[in-house]
C-alpha cells in the first residue's frame, strides 16, 4: 500500500490529522491519551511547534498501528522546517550532554527500535509461511538480514526508512550477490514511495526486487 501523499508544508500536522480521522479521534481525546494540553496538540497540528522526542513517541503509540503509519509520522517529523520552534523542552543536562543532544540520541534510538521491530515482523512473516531461512547470514564482513536457500538462493534486506540511502542499497545488492553468494536480492520495505519505486526498477534489471512486507512470500 502506498503512503498517502501530503502536499502541504505542514507534513507532520497533515499526517497526524490523517491518522486521527482514521481513528475518529479529536484533538481533545488525543491530548488526554498522550498527557499534554489541548493547546500543545493544536500547536503541533498547525505546524506552530515541533514535538519533543517523548511526545513524538506518544503520538506514534496513540495513532499508529502498522509500520506504514509510523513512517508517515516520522517522514512528517523529519521534514519539519527549521524555522518552526520546538515544543518547550527540559533545559537540564545529564553529565556533559545537553537536552538537545539527548533529544537527538533519543530520536536515533527511536528509529533504531522501529527498524528492529520491522525486521522482526519480516521474520514472523517468513516463519508463519513456513519459509526456511538463515538469520544474519554472512561471509566475512558481508552480511544480510535473512538468507533463503529455496527455490532460489535469496538474500533478504529489511529497510524500514524508505526515504534515504537507496544508492547504498544498490551497492549492497552487488556485494551480497558476489560474496554470499546468492542468485538474487529482495529489499523488504513497509510501503512504497517515489524513491523506492525508482530503485525497484533499477534493481529489477538484475533480477532483484523491492517489495512491501505483505508481498514478500509471494515474491519468493
Amino acid at each position: 500500500m502506498t503512503a498517502p501523499l501530503i502536499p502541504s508544508r505542514n507534513r507532520l500536522g497533515d499526517a497526524l490529522r490523517t491518522l486521527m480521522e482514521r481513528r475518529e479521534m479529536t484533538g481533545l481525546v488525543l491530548a488526554e491519551k498522550i498527557s499534554i494540553s489541548p493547546t500543545s496538540v493544536s500547536r503541533i497540528l498547525n505546524g506552530v511547534s515541533r514535538p519533543r522526542q517523548g511526545t513524538l513517541t506518544k503520538l506514534i503509540k496513540a495513532l499508529c498501528s502498522n509500520p506504514e503509519e509510523q513512517q508517515l509520522v516520522l517522514s512528517g517529523y523529519s521534514g519539519r522546517p527549521d524555522v518552526v520552534g520546538d515544543e518547550p523542552a527540559v533545559t537540564a543536562s545529564v553529565g556533559t550532554l545537553s537536552a538537545a543532544e539527548l533529544d537527538r540520541v533519543a530520536r536515533y534510538l527511536e528509529l533504531k527500535t522501529l527498524s528492529i521491530d520491522f525486521r522482526e515482523s519480516v521474520a514472523r512473516i517468513l516463519n508463519e509461511a513456513g519459509v526456511g531461512f538463515e538469520s544474519y547470514a554472512r561471509n566475512g564482513n558481508v552480511v544480510t538480514d535473512f538468507l533463503v536457500s529455496h527455490p532460489l538462493r535469496t538474500a533478504i534486506e529489511c529497510k524500514f526508512n524508505v526515504n534515504r540511502d537507496w544508492e547504498r542499497e544498490a551497492y549492497t545488492a552487488t556485494l551480497l550477490r558476489e560474496n554470499l553468494p546468492c542468485n538474487r536480492i529482495i529489499v523488504v520495505i513497509p510501503y512504497h514511495n517515489a524513491q523506492s519505486q525508482s530503485y525497484a526498477v533499477k534493481l529489477a534489471q538484475n533480477g532483484d526486487a523491492v517489495v512491501v512486507a505483505a508481498d514478500l512470500v509471494r515474491t519468493l
